[in-house]
């Protein structure tokens, strides 16, 4: 029991000493001797549980893939509730939200930009009728925009400290949204 719950405790310290490099350097130029020494661990142990800072964030983007799938799964009919849950996940995940901003990881913000375009596009249930005059190219183009619209929007509120609540993002950005 007590040797699971120290390695645990090891990659928690690990995960969030990633937090605290993000918010200095950029993630190809974090090095592993670096993280560990922030996490206050020997490079040994750092390898014990990864191989290297790129199996870390793999493991890590793993679980929220699932997480943020899961999100749109379960809530897809009701936008609203899509947003909040992000929100809500965005706002108490760490990591991820140093990982989203321009210091963060590529791949991870790339996949959250198509996971809300995929989203919009599929999300037709305005009943906007100007949206039934947009030809198939208009509304991917439309998807694009949104997603990367949304995407700004929560950069921008991860850099000024996520000073407003889940629901009040949520808010903002269903006035936002056509």
């Amino acid at each position: 029991m007590g040797t699971d719950t120290r390695r645990e405790e090891t990659k928690k310290a690990i995960l969030e000493a990633m937090v605290t490099c993000l918010q200095h350097q950029r993630f190809n130029e974090i090095t592993t001797t670096h993280l560990a020494q922030t996490a206050g661990i020997s490079r040994s142990s750092f390898y014990t549980h990864y191989r290297d800072k790129y199996q870390l964030i793999e493991a890590y983007q793993e679980a929220l893939f699932v997480e943020i799938e899961d999100i749109v799964t379960q809530y897809e009919p009701d936008r609203k509730e899509v947003f909040l849950e992000i929100f809500v996940l965005l706002y108490r995940e760490q990591l991820l939200s140093a990982l989203l901003t321009h210091n963060g990881s590529q791949e991870i913000q790339a996949f959250l930009i198509n996971k809300v375009r995929l989203f919009i596009s599929n999300d037709v249930t305005d009943g906007n009728s100007r949206l039934d005059t947009l030809s198939e190219v208009e509304k991917d183009y439309r998807s694009i925009y949104f997603a990367n619209a949304f995407f700004g929007i929560v950069q921008a509120w991860i850099n000024k400290g996520k000073t407003e609540s889940p629901t009040e993002m949520t808010d903002l950005v269903m006035k936002l949204l056509p």
